[in-house]
């Protein structure tokens, strides 16, 4: 089994770690680096930046050619902690010196602690896709004046007795953190503006991430059950089933018939994925797919209000307007302008 030792303690300790591990060629900006390699080991494009001098984020897109153990160590006696996000595929973690593997999959946080002599060990099925987040906490200070409030109450959490000492913890599923973690992967350009858009959405996915370790945490404490993988992934089946005919007449029953999962089943699940309920949903994306249609054809409003499955154009009016903050037909004012001059 290969083994990849990794230094988490700055960003540029882990770049070095992976370019000499994985021998590939790096890059640098001056806000991101870039590391890509093709070879005997297997081949992957990681990406990484720092928020400010506690924080960093690196994303991984690997594959290897045999079972691959990453090490994730430091050179100092400050605890971290490591949230791990898994977009795709599926990882195995376990301290130094321990047995005990915790698994987590495609949208699943796991948040690990590490310190000096306790690393945390993932392992890499060979052959195998593999697209995770990684973002590396160092309580490198204590909280002071000068600690920005992001920053503090991370730290007010580390100090918490949750995460005292040796700590893991796997999340159940979330969608949404990895829909914000994709946006930070579109944003490529290399000036300052790019970057404070970065590290907002950063920020954001961070907090969604705490914020899901929280609620899980009072979940567990209320001894309400979550969902399987599998039902988590029937529940996103129905979800691209009602994008791709939105003009159907949809309901909660009728779903429930087609997904063989309760209505019960059903509404957690797209809360857990979206923060929405099964109707709030199906509303969201007809009157999304009705902004597209504004900007991009020539149909008139009553037209869209029927291609979009709404039977009542003022009920429709009323919801644009909540979530754009105009009504359709000024919206489509506005927008015929560009679609002319162009």
């Amino acid at each position: 089994m290969k083994k990849i030792k990794i230094n988490i303690s700055t960003i540029r300790s882990i770049f070095s770690s992976l370019e000499k591990e994985c021998l590939g060629n790096k890059t640098e900006t001056t806000t991101e680096r870039v590391l890509e390699f093709n070879n005997e080991i297997g081949s992957g494009i990681i990406k990484g930046f720092n928020f400010n001098t506690n924080i960093s984020y690196i994303s991984y897109d690997v594959k290897f050619t045999e079972n691959t153990l990453l090490i994730f160590d430091q050179d100092t006696n400050k605890q971290a902690l490591n949230y791990f996000y898994c977009s795709e595929g599926q990882l195995k973690h376990h301290f130094k010196n321990s047995t005990d593997n915790v698994t987590f999959s495609s949208m699943q946080t796991a948040i690990f602690s590490n310190s000096e002599g306790n690393a945390n060990h993932i392992f890499i099925e060979k052959d195998t896709c593999q697209k995770f987040t990684m973002i590396s906490f160092l309580a490198t200070k204590p909280i002071s004046e000068s600690t920005d409030e992001f920053t503090g109450q991370l730290l007010q959490l580390f100090q918490s007795k949750e995460v005292d000492g040796v700590f893991n913890y796997v999340s159940s599923y979330n969608l949404k953190i990895r829909e914000k973690l994709n946006q930070i992967e579109t944003v490529s350009t290399d000036d300052i503006a790019s970057e404070l858009l970065r590290k907002g959405m950063l920020q954001v996915s961070l907090s969604m991430i705490v914020n899901q370790y929280f609620e899980d945490v009072k979940r567990s404490e209320e001894n309400v059950h979550g969902l399987s993988r599998t039902e988590i992934q029937t529940v996103k089946e129905m979800s691209e089933f009602i994008k791709n005919y939105p003009d159907q007449q949809f309901d909660l029953n009728y779903i429930s018939r087609k997904s063989g999962l309760t209505p019960a089943k059903l509404q957690e699940g797209f809360k857990a994925l979206f923060g929405r309920t099964v109707s709030n949903f199906i509303k969201n994306v007809r009157v999304e797919l009705a902004e597209r249609l504004i900007k991009t054809s020539d149909l008139s409003i009553s037209e869209i209000v029927y291609t979009i499955g709404f039977s009542s154009r003022s009920y429709f009016s009323k919801i644009f307007k909540e979530k754009y903050n105009c009504s359709p037909k000024e919206y489509q004012d506005r927008n015929s302008l560009p679609r002319m001059t162009a």
